[in-house]
């Protein structure tokens, strides 16, 4: 893949976790951390898994954990993680319903949460969160999926 098609897939993905940073210190009263950046990031490896191999997951997991100051390796983990386990299973998502996908990528969102919580700040720790962020997750990924696709069709029209 071109390295402008790497770019544009790094700035959506960024997109998110700017979305993430500049939302969830609103929506934490509500018990409530949206995960945008995981989410977009998860779509196109499974929109594009034979062009987004396992060594850009862990650049973009990398990059993102230097911009946004997070621990050095954290999201490079799970991207990679990620990657690994949607390009395993990729072909069986594809005849899952937008229900049963929307379970699967909101179950992984909320793996990750409960992760960095666990990890990065044990004591905010909450099932309440990660029940609330399931749910809102699961709604938000359909919305992803739906508006990433028209994106990529647009963009992407060649691939």
């Amino acid at each position: 893949m071109k390295f402008s098609n790497h770019l544009i897939i790094f700035s959506t993905i960024f997109l998110g976790f700017w979305l993430d940073n500049s939302l969830n210190p609103l929506t934490i009263n509500f018990f409530l951390e949206l995960n945008f950046g995981f989410l977009i990031f998860s779509y196109w490896v499974f929109a594009m898994p034979e062009k987004l191999q396992s060594s850009a997951a862990l650049f973009y997991g990398l990059v993102i954990d230097l911009f946004f100051s997070n621990a050095i390796g954290f999201n490079m983990l799970f991207f990679v993680a990620t990657s690994y386990v949607i390009h395993l299973y990729v072909f069986r998502f594809r005849i899952f319903s937008y229900f049963q996908l929307a379970v699967f990528f909101s179950g992984s969102s909320t793996f990750y949460i409960a992760c960095k919580y666990l990890l990065l700040s044990p004591y905010n720790y909450s099932y309440v969160i990660l029940l609330f962020s399931f749910l809102v997750n699961a709604v938000l990924w359909v919305a992803i999926y739906i508006i990433m696709r028209t994106f990529r069709r647009s963009i992407f029209s060649n691939l």
